[in-house]
């Protein structure tokens, strides 16, 4: 078995809008040693907000927000994100979804996409986001007192995406980010028609893997992970010592989910995991994988988490380092700038 590759994330959305109660989660989940945290918007605030307000709460852990891609404007979104950047100093990612539902089109005057359209405009989305990222070459700063510039405007590009749906010309308008090109996690089945190849091909770091069935979903983790860094969901209901987890799921009567679902005790899901580790572990590969863990009650299941299962983890040797940047923690290459390069 590798040492010393498995990544975890834990969701936050259980905060619900209380931006203070999220940053001392994510407080609590770094000093536990987990990588991320992540954030999305469903019902509450915006998700890179609340981000946003953990990032000078917290020195090492990843804040990732969950952000649609189909019915959001690019430049904003790429804006966003490299602001959470520059403000966390490189511990920033995206985790890409497409709400392709008609409350979400309609409220931006658009009409929901064909499924054969979701990875065209999921690829156009991203290379706008990485073209744009990359239109500030590092030392475009140059506070040049004598002439009175701040910028070096031959070191700034445009970015001239023309996409089915938009356009965008650029430059962005603010520096590039600390780690250049944030970590991108898509969804698998938006490529579903060219593979998983065709994903990275279009500029996502990161392939994200569903399947309710356990070993159905090692499996297709164990083969995408010699292409490249994977990720897979899960919902957790750990069992405590007053309750079951399969019990405290029932009481609460939600609705399925795409992710896959663990009940049980602290000592399975850490087998599960050591499982997952072993998959995914491809010598000489220095890429590491991802576990997002949402669980079922924030406060019980964190708790669980970081008192069980951590620990047992930490002692097996199965926790990558955390890096300085989540490039660094999910062992991807230096990003090198596509115009510096060019010129």
């Amino acid at each position: 078995m590798s040492e010393r590759s498995l990544l975890l994330a834990l969701n936050l959305d259980g905060a619900g809008n209380d931006p203070i109660e999220s940053a001392s989660y994510a407080q609590e989940a770094e000093n536990a040693g987990f990588h991320a945290v992540s954030f999305s918007a469903d019902g509450l605030l915006d998700a890179v907000q609340r981000a946003s307000f953990s990032a000078p709460k917290t020195q090492r852990i990843a804040l990732i927000p969950v952000i649609d891609a189909l019915f959001t404007e690019p430049f904003h979104t790429a804006t966003q994100l490299a602001s959470l950047d520059i403000i966390s100093q490189g511990r920033s990612g995206w985790i890409l979804e497409t709400q392709n539902e008609a409350v979400q089109a309609q409220a931006v005057g658009r009409e929901t996409l064909p499924d054969h359209g979701l990875s065209t405009e999921a690829a156009d989305v991203i290379t706008t986001h990485r073209r744009l990222w990359d239109s500030w070459e590092e030392n475009a700063v140059i506070r040049d007192v004598a002439s009175g510039r701040y910028l070096d405007a031959n070191k700034l590009h445009y970015a001239d995406v023309q996409g089915k749906s938009f356009s965008v010309k650029g430059p962005a308008i603010t520096p590039r980010p600390p780690q250049g090109q944030l970590p991108i996690i898509a969804p698998a089945p938006l490529f579903t028609d060219e593979g998983l190849q065709h994903c990275r091909l279009n500029g996502a770091d990161v392939v994200k893997l569903n399947g309710a069935n356990f070993d159905e979903l090692l499996a297709q983790a164990q083969i995408a992970s010699r292409k490249g860094a994977v990720a897979i969901d899960l919902d957790v209901y750990l069992d405590t010592a007053t309750e079951t987890g399969a019990q405290r799921l029932a009481a609460q009567g939600v609705q399925p989910t795409e992710r896959a679902e663990f009940t049980g005790t602290p000592k399975r899901l850490t087998e599960f995991l050591a499982r997952f580790a072993e998959a995914t572990a491809n010598p000489g590969d220095q890429r590491r994988h991802l576990v997002h863990l949402y669980p079922g009650d924030l406060r019980v299941d964190s708790q669980v988490l970081i008192e069980e299962v951590l620990p047992e983890l930490k002692h097996s040797n199965l926790l990558a380092p955390v890096g300085n940047t989540l490039r660094e923690s999910f062992g991807l290459p230096v990003a090198k700038n596509r115009f510096q390069e060019a010129s």
